[in-house]
């Protein structure tokens, strides 16, 4: 999907582009959405569990 054009028929005067251009531009603000919630899983899953929980320190 194309932002541009999206934004495109909002921008013009015909009020069934404008509702298409919307629709579509939520669509792919839903699809970023969830595939900026997955990514940020994974990278949660990919981390070793214990780390960070123990601080070695030398004095």
């Amino acid at each position: 999907m194309q932002i541009n054009a999206a934004l495109n028929a909002i921008s013009g005067g015909n009020p069934l582009k404008q509702a298409v251009g919307i629709a579509l531009l939520s669509q792919m603000k839903d699809s970023q959405a969830a595939q900026a919630a997955t990514m940020l899983q994974d990278f949660a899953a990919a981390q070793h569990p214990n780390l960070g929980k123990n601080l070695d320190i030398r004095v």
